[in-house]
């Protein structure tokens, strides 16, 4: 039986320059500004999004995951612009285990934002009693993401071989993923 441990997230999670909160509908342009640029989803585990209708029906489902407890999903905001999504990041938790993932817009690529929100997530989830591994992947291509969890205070464990199918790269195989994680000490 799974034991789940991070029931108890913030809603919303403030850094010095970003706010991390749930999603609302009237995210859906923001959503859909990022998640349909082939750019941005090149190394993502999930298909381009062609269509706003995608980004609009993506957003109820975070908020049921929420509700369930299956997975938690922020939408990234800067504090000096106001409302409008960027990006998201969000976790899931299996046992003691917490995986967690982002994607930002590329317009805000290069800024430590990623980095900042990554290092959020951590930290709140290092605050939880009982979990004791935090972890991610990224594309082995994909060098500025495996930066992005270095400075977030994740260490690079080792490369899973033909780990992950990326959808918005036709024609490639199973392609191999690092492993970062941060574990925490009883």
């Amino acid at each position: 039986m799974t034991q789940y441990l991070v029931k108890e997230l913030p809603r919303v999670i403030e850094t010095d320059r970003l706010i991390l909160r749930p999603f609302t509908l009237d995210d859906s342009e923001g959503v859909f500004e990022y998640a349909s640029d082939p750019e941005v989803t090149r190394f993502m585990d999930w298909p381009t999004h062609q269509v706003i209708d995608t980004s609009r029906d993506w957003i109820p489902f975070t908020l049921d995951q929420w509700d369930s407890g299956e997975e938690y999903t922020w939408g990234i905001t800067l504090k000096v612009s106001g409302a409008n999504v960027i990006g998201a990041i969000g976790c899931s938790e299996l046992n003691f285990k917490v995986s967690f993932g982002y994607v930002l817009n590329k317009q805000h690529w290069g800024k430590g934002i990623a980095t900042e929100a990554a290092k959020a997530l951590v930290d709140t989830l290092v605050a939880v009693e009982g979990v004791r591994r935090i972890w991610a992947t990224c594309d082995s291509e994909n060098a500025a993401s495996a930066r992005v969890l270095e400075k977030s205070g994740c260490v690079l464990e080792g490369t899973l071989r033909n780990w992950s199918i990326r959808p918005n790269l036709p024609g490639r195989p199973a392609g191999d993923s690092y492993v970062f994680a941060r574990t925490i000490d009883t």
